[in-house]
């Protein structure tokens, strides 16, 4: 195999450690050495040729290629048997519909989220319970998160204050990877790539870009049912981001979609019973000041502005708003995550896996 990749010598690791910061390789966390023989042993799992071109990153408009990835998949300490997920995500994220310039660029600072399911997820050991959000010493959610982060980061050059213009920044720009909980463990509802329209058997990642995350208590089981949607809606159609109908995510512990499903809620039953009170009033969303016109569902475009009684959607129909289960059994409080959108839009990949 033949890599084309510029060589760098490090004396030991501690050099390598100094090599890595004084040329810019990471944004501010230690990597792995990515040595010929970890980088090839990538490649060789894939058995995909090392100058494959995957696509163009922006902003920096670097060539992603098999062996560029490899790179960095090495360097967040991935195993050979992820990078499959990795490159599922990066071609989910270069997908247009992502719009990956402006998610890497603008100055709110998003952070991709990716979100992996289906078999992918038991095979490999991803942490679906306690802490689902966080590593919690799980090696493919904390590894392959890292991965996407770092190819971001040496490839797309989505460095704040050059290229990125994040104002304050995600931490899940770090590290940002969720997976959720498999139909046979704790899930009543179909997962969220058999929604994206892949079959129930086929593993996929699903790349969303996050500028809210935001944790609510709904307390579904200890109160009534009226009153755990009035939370979920109130914390979803906060002014903070209420800038357009944007497409939202709202992950939910499966103690509380268990309480739904035996109560007769299929999943897209409850996510359409939530689009329909997803909105606020015009005279509430003008005192947002309007801002971020470029957005194709801002709010002046999807509502009469003129009409202070009308009724701005948080989403935009039933695509819009995606569910999923994952995390740890629930307190009383039924804690659940609500994730808020800036530019693009969902795109799902389904990785390109064998299983061995």
């Amino acid at each position: 195999m033949e890599l084309t990749s510029r060589v760098y010598e490090a004396r030991d690791l501690a050099d390598f450690v100094e090599l890595v910061y004084e040329r810019g390789w990471t944004d501010g966390l230690p990597v792995f050495p990515p040595t010929d023989a970890a980088v090839e042993a990538m490649i060789r799992h894939v058995g995909r040729d090392p100058g494959e071109v995957l696509g163009i990153v922006p902003p920096g408009e670097g060539i992603a290629t098999i062996e560029k990835v490899a790179i960095n998949a090495v360097m967040a300490g991935c195993k050979p048997e992820y990078l499959p997920v990795v490159i599922a995500a990066l071609e989910a994220m270069l997908d247009p519909a992502f719009e990956l310039l402006r998610v890497q660029a603008t100055t709110a600072g998003p952070a991709p989220l990716a979100i992996v399911s289906g078999p992918v997820v038991k095979a490999l050991g991803f942490n679906t319970g306690a802490g689902a959000f966080t590593g919690t010493g799980h090696r493919p959610n904390s590894t392959i998160g890292r991965a996407i982060r770092l190819i971001l980061w040496n490839i797309g050059y989505g460095r704040p204050g050059q290229m990125s213009q994040a104002t304050m920044g995600h931490p899940g720009r770090y590290a940002y990877l969720i997976a959720e909980r498999p139909r046979d463990d704790g899930n009543p509802w179909e997962e969220l790539h058999v929604t994206r329209g892949l079959r129930p058997e086929d593993s996929a990642v699903s790349m969303f870009p996050v500028v809210t995350h935001d944790q609510v208590t709904p307390a579904f089981g200890t109160q009534t049912f009226d009153n755990s949607v009035h939370v979920l809606v109130d914390s979803i159609c906060h002014l903070g981001n209420f800038r357009a109908a944007s497409p939202k995510v709202l992950v939910l512990n499966p103690q509380a979609a268990r309480i739904l499903s035996d109560a007769g809620w299929t999943k897209a039953k409850f996510r359409d019973f939530l689009v329909e009170r997803c909105g606020r009033p015009v005279r509430d969303v003008k005192r947002t000041g309007g801002l971020s016109t470029t957005y194709k569902t801002h709010w002046t475009k999807v509502a009469d502005a003129s009409d202070d009684d009308a009724i701005v959607p948080a989403v935009v129909g039933p695509d819009g708003l995606h569910l999923l289960v994952s995390g740890g059994w629930a307190s009383a409080s039924s804690q659940s995550i609500w994730l808020n959108s800036v530019h693009g839009e969902m795109v799902t990949r389904k990785i390109d896996w064998t299983w061995e």
